[in-house]
């Protein structure tokens, strides 16, 4: 029996799920930790979890720590913005990584009190789910406007990392044994410039490459304005100046502990798509 959190998925709802059934718990609950250790114990598994994988808000985490079952380890998604964004100018950037660092030290301290090691990941920009807030939204932009502006050379490296692979280290991390404490950046497989990395996603949507260069204030003012045009707006300001800023980090701490091997970026049109596996789970829809 899986337990799922969903952002979007209501208490109650369920779907099959190979042998055996699919959970659903909604984060908003306000007793989801008392929910989630009432499935454990009376929704068919045998005693409690050992491993909690969270790749959500890591404030939920902190909840189902806090009084849900009795863990062994807590493996945990963050994100490398983290280390790029917490003294962006842009004050909204600013709170959002604030929010997430205080997230990450309460989860941190609920673990150390309890003596549970966590595994803490600070993925790259991942992509590859269809969902993404970066690579995803880049290419609906170029898909409906057929060219993409940059500022200048946009020559800051990225290490963008597939959704498989990341999902892949978190299931080596929960099979392995004796794991530790962790806090680590995931990358990908291959460092190249941001503007490289717009050229694939022309490639990958069949279109000509149509990249406007602008100077980084000129695009600044553009991207304010594309805020008027509903289902354009990709960028705000500190997003176009960090086109030129490198962002990247290695997997060292990460090899050492499992195999981790990512694939280089070879961007094909089904990375824009929901993987099918995950499409299978979508909730029916209750509107019809």
């Amino acid at each position: 029996t899986v337990l799922a959190l969903s952002r979007r998925i209501a208490v109650g709802d369920s779907l099959p799920l190979c042998s055996g059934q699919l959970r659903w718990l909604h984060p908003d609950d306000a007793n989801v930790s008392a929910a989630a250790s009432r499935e454990y114990t009376s929704g068919g598994t045998a005693g409690e979890p050992y491993t909690l994988i969270s790749c959500g808000p890591i404030d939920i985490a902190s909840r189902l720590l806090s009084s849900g079952p009795r863990l062994q380890r807590v493996i945990c998604l963050s994100t490398s913005s983290t280390l790029t964004k917490q003294f962006s100018a842009d004050a909204a950037e600013r709170r959002q990584i604030q929010a997430i660092l205080d997230a990450e030290t309460k989860l941190q301290v609920a673990c150390h009190q309890r003596d549970i090691p966590l595994a803490l990941l600070r993925p790259t920009m991942i992509y590859g789910c269809g969902r993404d807030q970066t690579i995803s939204r880049l290419a609906g932009f170029i898909h409906r406007f057929h060219l993409l502006p940059l500022a200048g050379a946009a020559a800051g490296l990225r290490q963008p990392v597939h959704a498989d692979d990341l999902a892949a280290a978190l299931a080596a991390l929960a099979c392995r044994e004796g794991l530790a404490s962790l806090d680590c950046t995931v990358s990908g497989g291959e460092v190249l410039t941001y503007r490289e990395l717009v050229c694939r996603i022309f490639a990958a949507l069949d279109l000509p490459v149509r990249i406007i260069g602008l100077p980084a204030g000129l695009l600044v003012l553009a991207a304010r304005l594309s805020r008027l045009l509903p289902g354009s707006a990709v960028l705000n300001a500190e997003q176009v100046r960090r086109q030129n800023r490198d962002m990247v980090f290695d997997s060292n701490e990460l090899q050492q502990v499992i195999d981790y091997q990512p694939r280089p970026f070879h961007l094909t049109a089904a990375d824009f798509d929901l993987p099918a596996a995950a499409a299978a789970l979508q909730p029916p829809n209750r509107n019809g």
